[in-house]
């Protein structure tokens, strides 16, 4: 073989340079509610024209969205949204879809929602941490972080995914 024919094999960080798109971007609050109600309706078994009918029968609960946030009352509009959301969501899914099922469903939705919501340092970490399932030295090495850095990234971004993500 010639040197121009070998074919190089890609980097080992390759695939942490590529983020899924809703990873990078800032998302509105309405346009994370619909994308949390498609995720669960498609992961209990629903076609696009189901979810698409439930999305309409839902749109009440994300209308309320913009509303003012109550006197004394911290949590983020986006959270709140979501809580009403998730309820909603249960209770349209509940007589239809198996428990453990539909649990499982807003589990995730709700992680990857929250996970959507971390500045942009503590995102990249835990997605390359736990869900590309790269090692933290791997990430130090793909980013030129610190150890230190890394462990601090991951420890805000845990702790704030505990914190508001439950469904």
């Amino acid at each position: 073989m010639t040197a121009g024919t070998r074919s190089r094999p890609a980097a080992p960080d390759a695939h942490l340079r590529e983020l899924p798109p809703w990873l990078t971007a800032e998302a509105d609050v309405a346009g994370r509610m619909v994308t949390l109600s498609y995720r669960v309706a498609c992961s209990t078994g629903r076609s696009r024209r189901e979810s698409k009918r439930l999305l309409d029968r839902l749109l009440p609960a994300l209308a309320e969205a913009g509303r003012p946030r109550p006197v004394g009352e911290w949590t983020d509009p986006g959270r709140r949204a979501r809580a009403r959301l998730v309820k909603a969501l249960r209770a349209e899914l509940t007589p239809e879809v198996d428990r453990a099922v539909l649990a499982a469903a807003l589990r995730d939705a709700v992680l990857l929602d929250e996970l959507a919501l971390l500045p942009p340092r503590q995102r990249f970490a835990l997605w390359a941490t736990a869900v590309a399932r790269r090692s933290t030295d791997d990430l130090i090495a793909v980013t030129g972080w610190t150890p230190r850095q890394v462990s601090k990234l991951l420890q805000a971004a845990l702790r704030t995914v505990a914190l508001h993500a439950r469904p």
